[in-house]
């Protein structure tokens, strides 16, 4: 799994600590990544309607509460519906009976977990992860 969903969450919840509205460049400096991967990702959450920006105001804020923002959200989000918590290999052997079938089996199983994650998730929001932060 790449490190896109932590970065989205460590976003909202600084944007959630801020007051004003937060530039790509602070935002990037907290995540210490650099601020083109920070607008890729705000791009995203500025998407699902997370986020947003204004003409004439640099920077983020969010366009949500904190607290009606969950991780399960988020998740599927960032994650779309084709892209599973693991990769399945491909190219398998179609000659091979587990080859042939290993792909489709381990779908049906990734679609099960990842469902359970989501689940998991949204029993968490941004606000959740502040508070526990804050103290």
């Amino acid at each position: 799994m790449n490190t896109q969903f932590s970065v989205a969450i460590h976003i909202l919840v600084l944007l959630a600590a801020e007051k004003e509205p937060s530039s790509s460049q602070y935002i990037a400096s907290s995540v210490n990544s650099n601020a083109t991967l920070v607008r890729k990702i705000c791009r995203y959450l500025k998407d699902g309607h997370f986020i947003k920006s204004s003409q004439g105001v640099a920077g983020y804020s969010l366009n949500t509460p904190a607290s009606e923002i969950n991780l399960g959200a988020v998740y599927q989000y960032i994650f779309n519906a084709e892209t599973h918590f693991a990769k399945i290999h491909q190219d398998t052997n179609p000659n091979c009976p587990i080859g042939h079938n290993i792909t489709h089996v381990l779908d049906d199983i990734y679609q099960e977990v990842d469902q359970a994650i989501i689940d998991k998730l949204s029993n968490y929001t941004i606000a959740n992860i502040h508070h526990r932060i804050s103290n």
